[in-house]
């Protein structure tokens, strides 16, 4: 099986690449190549277990899609995105990137003589405006930013794609996926690991959200988990829609301070400094306060137990770092 994965070089990319190098399978299949790709030249893992590629180009760009495609795909595994706010800020990029460079791959996809599986990472952004309660897969998708307007359309061109058999298409809308291990990126995802991250460093840190904003969360560890178990399923198991929702958890703030606080040392909470921003607030005060899915739930996909199993994730990876 020859296995591409777009966005090796971010956060996810990297655990979900090093992942692969060492068990070298995925879907109960050997891996027979891994090609890991990102916009920038990628560190590839020191160790592997099966044949590993190196590129690195602009998806924008079809050369890149040509060195990627000049192998048939067994399995495309679409992590690469331009982000809520570097999207909202260069809208061309973000358009650019997260809808037209995916409808190009897509297309790739269509022209293989086996219809490659194709996993895509989608938001919680798809979902915005009048909100109830509790957000399952079936809540109408109303973005509220660019990126989440980005991500609903990937949703239903990978659900068309795979409806006329061009790609066996799986997505999951992730919740704010921690604890990035840094350095700093800008990103809200990246704001919000900071609350664990640097405390636990002994470094001090700007919180630009109201300590009791609800924020919906998953651990980096139940995302690749995820993944991988999407992967492993039967077609059969899937919905027409292709897209399903990680189940989160719902935490605040002031919680994950408190819960880094108990596994660091006396007196890191006040490394917190509290100033709210209004448009960061803007942005997750639209997005879900409760994020679940009945279908994914049945499909034995979890999210973590607490604020502390997110600190705990964060912890082992650190002590895992050579």
């Amino acid at each position: 099986m020859r296995v591409v994965l777009l966005g090796a070089g971010g956060f996810l990319g990297k655990r979900l690449g090093a992942h692969l190098a060492k068990t070298a399978r995925i879907a109960g299949e050997a891996i027979d190549e891994l090609v890991l790709f990102d916009l920038r030249p990628v560190h590839p893992p020191t160790t592997s277990a099966c044949p590993l590629t190196t590129l690195h180009g602009d998806l924008r760009e079809s050369a890149a899609l040509d060195a990627l495609c000049d192998k048939p795909l067994d399995l495309v595994l679409h992590f690469a995105a331009t982000l809520t706010v570097d999207a909202e800020k260069d809208f061309r990029r973000g358009l650019d990137t997260n809808v037209l460079a995916f409808a190009a791959l897509l297309e790739r996809c269509r022209m293989q003589a086996s219809p490659p599986m194709l996993l895509f990472a989608s938001s919680i952004a798809t979902f915005g405006g009048q909100l109830p309660p509790v957000v399952g897969d079936d809540v109408f998708q109303a973005p509220a930013t660019s990126y989440g307007t980005h991500k609903t359309i990937a949703e239903l061109l990978l659900a068309d794609y795979t409806r006329h058999g061009f790609v066996d298409g799986r997505a999951l809308r992730l919740p704010i996926v921690v604890t990035h291990p840094g350095p700093s990126s800008g990103s809200i995802s990246d704001q919000v690991a900071a609350l664990i991250r640097e405390p636990l460093r002994g470094q001090r840190t700007t919180c630009q959200m109201a300590p009791d904003s609800r924020l919906v969360t998953a651990s980096v560890d139940k995302v690749i988990e995820g993944f991988l178990l999407l992967a492993g399923l039967p077609a059969s198991a899937l919905h027409a829609s292709c897209t399903m929702n990680l189940p989160g958890l719902t935490v605040t703030p002031a919680e994950i301070v408190q819960a880094a606080a108990r596994h660091g040392s006396p007196g890191s909470s006040e490394l917190v400094v509290w100033k709210p921003e209004a448009q960061v607030q803007q942005i997750i005060d639209g997005w879900p306060k409760a994020f679940t899915s009945e279908r994914a739930l049945a499909l034995g996909f979890t999210s973590d137990a607490s604020a502390d199993a997110l600190v705990q994730s964060f912890l082992a990876q650190e002590h895992a770092q050579p």
